[in-house]
């Protein structure tokens, strides 16, 4: 029997997210070998979240599964299926970095190159989900592989002594904020301005 081609509907759909969800690798394999055409795969999302089975393994640390779903992805669509935005603008690798799924998130990068850089609908990318959510692990493995420590002229820039024309104080900012370094600066200019009033 030829396996199906034409779109899935939603029910069909939802079954591969789920079994994606829960890391059932061998109704997976059922499915693509003997029911639908792999092909499909891309096309599968959640009607709601619009979040892949994807989405679903990586974030559920379901690293076979994960491996397998790239496996039989189309490999013409695979990069933009890796990097596809679900309904909050969360990718798979935000959801894996999240979670703390280093495996995945090595998988997704190094194998599909999986873009970490890409923001979320709250302006997150998977660096600070890792991050906000206490993953070290994974928000060390990207600050080595991304080097993304500031670069030279921001350090510099952040090196410079304070002058009046980089100081700023903005309205509401409390006394106590204000630096040591930015007060003496105001010291030293308005010992000027009495000099050279005398």
């Amino acid at each position: 029997m030829p396996l199906h081609t034409d779109p899935l509907d939603q029910e069909d759909q939802d079954a591969i997210i789920l079994d994606s969800r829960a890391g059932d690798l061998d109704s997976l394999k059922d499915i693509f070998t003997n029911l639908v055409h792999p092909k499909l795969l891309t096309t599968c999302y959640d009607s709601v979240s619009k979040s892949t089975p994807l989405h679903m393994a990586a974030a559920n640390g379901h690293l076979e599964v994960t491996k397998y779903l790239l496996s039989i992805a189309e490999p013409s669509e695979v990069k933009q299926w890796v990097n596809t935005r679900n309904e909050t603008g969360n990718t798979a690798l935000h959801w894996a970095s999240l979670n703390g799924n280093l495996e995945i998130v090595k998988l997704l990068c190094e194998g599909y190159d999986a873009d970490p850089f890409i923001r979320n609908d709250f302006d997150h990318d998977a660096i600070f989900e890792a991050e906000n959510s206490g993953k070290e692990d994974v928000e060390n493995y990207y600050l080595k592989k991304y080097d993304v420590e500031p670069d030279q002229e921001e350090q510099a820039k952040e090196q410079e002594p304070a002058t009046t024309s980089n100081v700023q104080i903005k309205e509401g900012t409390e006394i106590e904020q204000v630096t040591r370094e930015a007060t003496e600066v105001l010291r030293q200019e308005t010992e000027k301005l009495n000099l050279s009033s005398e």
